[in-house]
């Protein structure tokens, strides 16, 4: 340890090297610029400690990342809410105020547009002069690179183009055009995500461009990058309206999408890179080079035809808008592989011929025919039973719910495909670890069971509309097949013993039935096999596999309303992954138990020591988007349990935000946005009305108009119209449909179901419409004999109710009866004093009088 004498010789020696160097850097050229000057301070926080580092508005730099024409891209900590960010300034030269002004208004119309495949936009400020833009950072790569690397299978480049065009079509749906899409300007994560990014060039639809910015002058130099100025973009990937500086629209982007995707597909670019005249003449013949060799393996001929069409010269001649491009690119993934796994001597014979045409590329491919392994487990067969299974139902969200099935066990079944083959083309060319290549394949093959249990259940409840209701949730929430890629999951639990392996997957087959059954409402059946499950672990002697199975015993526990030994097996459980390093389970399950803890009963002390020891854990694991929103979710419910509702908004925004980044976006966004509607009431009522109405639109998105779950959000809704304008017409119209859904899926919570008919009944009587009223009181009473017979919330309203009805209608002996039903429910918990009880008093007085 020094002394104190030696400490300050150090500091004044440390202080004199500074100010040489300070004085160095003086006689520096100037002016200089925010870059010389960040790189300045980088040198002295690392040479001398001194300085926090420059700043972008309240954003602090740590390194530049990027540069264009349009500016730089700088990583920066938002350290208000502790995340990294991706902040771009504008370059001055680049923009006029009148540029920079339109700048700002697009980015403001960027930061409303929140999408899973589109970077989320921050904020729009000003830094010295020059715009600068703060948005979401992705730690990944872009797909020009990941193109680049090796030859990509094309079912994996389609997935990749189709997550991608998803987010070019909401932007458009937004209003909004990219004008320089190209693989660059997409970014695949590490967490699996694909966006787009770079909208530094976008442009709102609805505004003309102004004069000074359209220009009839041809380039004469082909660029591989990005010009400004009156032609803005990139040539390689431009159609011909732009590059003749013409009105550029939707369709403009879907050119470049399909020239990206070319390139991706085929070798070259479909039209002359030579130079931009050659361009410009290759655009103007109007036809694009006909695919060449392919960069992976032969792709559909199909995929060229939907890839021509995008590539018309005409923007008239282009697929109509993204979405049906979209849905055409969906199509040939899905007819290809019915017709790979077709299995008919017809087929095998044409696929030898074609193999034989192609040189035997196809046939001698030993990844060709990964696809078959889905055979048995989501085939055509499988899909037609599946279909058949739920035709006959007269609920109204059923054949909504059974289409949503069958797409998501698609979209899942494509996802596979490609991972599959993928993890084969590694393993041929021995790119990878034998073991992780062993734990990739496990994983996948654990999933493909997985789905194949969960469609035999779904098989096995033909007719039942309440499981067919909660597989929508089940289905879309399926694990991506690219979580099987995680290496730090694969290889941070130690592997079962080599004589009892095969005894362990199939263990965790059964685990993952157990869950099924619960997700699926068949909660007794799950709770059963969770029991012999974690008996079953208990033999085995593998502690991981043991504090799964008690994982999801406790879980079953929960569903079938064990409150107490749901928390104890919780509690078991965390211990047991701890004490064997299963990372992520311990942080899942730490995770659930704060959020039981906040959320259903309300403990704030107990749920914050929770909290606090989930996000230990999750320092552990890669984290997933879903489990930073659930995180992001309990620290919202635990400032709201504390009465800090600003807290709980920023907590609550976090945790959308953080939904939007996950593969089953939609599952989750619209209870987060029903949580931030909640804690928004109670300071603007407007704005949380709008939050409900998002709420519902994303649930419809998800499970569908007719869906229980989305009455559950319509209701809320209509709930949160009340309080605003209780007479408001289209309340009244929410809760007709509210009813109408949950009467008829027979799924309905029935508290909330005979509060929708009260109030029904209450709007009735308001407006004099007594037949009305009555109707919906007994439908009402009968609501709450079907239900739990100690919920007596509003058996007293409805009591009194009727009395009024009764009253009117000059039938006091009814009244009278439902006034003794009233009091008799309210007295015992009021007191004889209360002003309820002396009401009720004056009115039988009154109905006596009248008898």
């Amino acid at each position: 340890m020094r002394t104190p004498i030696e400490e300050r010789s150090l500091a004044a020696a440390t202080a004199g090297s500074a100010r040489e160097v300070d004085g160095l850097l003086a006689t520096l050229p100037s002016p200089v610029g925010f870059e010389h000057r960040r790189l300045v301070s980088t040198a002295r926080q690392a040479l001398f400690g001194r300085g926090h580092g420059l700043r972008i508005g309240r954003y602090r730099v740590e390194r530049r990342i990027g540069v264009g024409g349009m500016g730089e891209v700088y990583l920066a900590v938002d350290e208000e809410l502790g995340r990294r960010v991706a902040v771009k300034r504008v370059r001055a030269s680049s923009t006029g105020e009148h540029h920079q002004e339109r700048l700002r208004r697009e980015a403001r119309a960027l930061a409303r547009l929140s999408h899973p495949h589109v970077v989320q936009v921050y904020e729009v400020g000003e830094h010295e002069g020059r715009p600068f833009v703060a948005m979401e950072y992705v730690d990944g790569q872009t797909l020009g690179q990941w193109l680049a690397r090796e030859p990509r299978p094309w079912r994996a480049v389609v997935q990749i183009f189709l997550r991608a065009g998803r987010g070019l079509a909401a932007a458009h749906e937004a209003g909004l055009i990219h004008r320089d899409f190209k693989p660059d300007n997409v970014l695949l994560g590490r967490d699996g995500s694909v966006r787009v990014a770079d909208f530094g060039l976008v442009l709102a639809g609805e505004l003309p461009p102004p004069a000074d910015e359209r220009d009839d002058r041809a380039p004469t130099t082909l660029a591989p990058m990005s010009v400004t100025g009156p032609l803005r973009g990139t040539i390689r990937y431009m159609p011909l309206e732009q590059l003749l500086g013409t009105k550029v629209d939707a369709r403009s982007d879907q050119f470049s999408f399909c020239v990206a995707l070319y390139e991706a597909l085929y070798e070259g670019s479909p039209f002359s890179l030579e130079s931009s005249s050659a361009r410009l003449h290759a655009l103007t013949a109007g036809e694009p080079l006909p695919p060449r060799s392919p960069r992976g393996r032969r792709a559909p001929a199909a995929l060229w035809r939907i890839t021509r069409r995008g590539l018309s010269q005409d923007p008239a001649a282009r697929w109509p808008d993204m979405d049906a491009l979209l849905r055409a690119l969906e199509a040939v993934t899905r007819r290809w592989r019915r017709w790979a796994w077709g299995g008919s001597t017809v087929a095998a014979t044409t696929l030898g011929v074609v193999a034989l045409s192609l040189g035997g590329s196809m046939a001698t491919s030993p990844c060709a025919a990964v696809e078959r392994e889905l055979e048995g487990t989501w085939d055509d067969a499988r899909r037609s039973r599946l279909e058949a299974a739920f035709t006959d139902q007269a609920a109204p969200h059923v054949a909504e719910s059974r289409a949503r099935v069958v797409e998501g066990l698609e979209r899942w079944s494509a996802d596979w495909a490609a991972q599959r083959e993928q993890a084969c083309l590694a393993h041929q060319e021995q790119r990878v670890e034998p073991e992780l290549d062993r734990l990739h394949n496990a994983c996948l093959t654990r999933q493909r069971r997985g789905v194949e249990d969960l469609v035999g259940l779904l098989l096995e409840s033909a007719g039942d509309e309440a499981v067919l209701a909660s597989a929508v949730e089940v289905v879309t929430a399926l694990p991506s097949a690219s979580a099987c890629e995680d290496e730090l999951a694969l290889l941070g639990v130690e592997p079962p013993p080599q004589d009892r392996s095969e005894a362990v997957e199939a263990l965790r087959r059964d685990i993952a039935r157990a869950k099924q059954l619960r997700a699926l409402g068949r909660v007794e059946q799950g709770l059963a096999r969770a029991e012999g499950n974690e008996q079953a672990a208990r033999a085995l002697d593998y502690g991981p596999v043991l504090a799964e199975a008690q994982g999801e015993l406790a879980r079953a526990e929960a569903a079938a309303g064990s409150r107490s030994r749901a928390l104890e097996y919780l509690q078991v459980a965390i211990d047991t992954s701890e004490a064997h390093h299963h990372d992520y389970l311990a942080a899942d399950l730490w995770l659930d138990l704060a959020l039981r803890t906040l959320l259903v009963q309300g403990q704030q002390e107990l749920g914050s020591w929770q909290l606090r020891r989930a996000e230990v854990a999750t320092r552990r694991i890669t984290t997933s988007a879903r489990m930073r929103a659930r995180l992001a979710l309990a620290r919202g419910r635990l400032a709201e349990l504390r009465g800090d509702d600003a807290g709980a908004e920023l907590d609550y925004r976090e945790a959308l935000v953080e939904s939007e980044r996950g593969p089953d976006a939609g599952v989750e966004r619209a209870s987060y946005l029903s949580s931030l509607a909640r804690v928004v009431a109670r300071r603007d009522a407007l704005q949380a009305i709008a939050l409900h109405r998002r709420a519902v639109a994303a649930a419809e998105e998800v499970y569908g108009p007719a869906h229980p779950y989305t009455a559950e959000l319509l209701f809320s809704l209509a709930i949160e119209l009340w309080d605003v304008e209780p007479d408001a017409p289209e309340g009244v119209e929410l809760l007709t449909r509210v009813v109408q859904i949950w009467t008829a899926s027979h799924h309905a919570p029935h508290h909330e179901l005979a509060k929708a008919e009260f109030l029904l009944a209450t709007l009735a009587m308001k407006r004099g419409e007594l037949v009305e009223a009555e109707e919906h009181a007994r439908k009402l009473v009968a609501i709450q004999e079907a239900g739990d017979p100690a919920d007596l919330s509003l058996r007293g309203e409805t009591a009194h109710l009727l009395a009024m009805i009764h009253g009117i209608r000059k039938r006091p002996e009814a009244a009278l009866e439902q006034l003794r039903v009233a009091l008799e429910t309210w007295e015992p918990t009021l007191g004889p004093e209360a002003p309820q009880i002396q009401k009720l008093h004056s009115d039988m007085a009154a109905m006596l009088l009248s008898a």
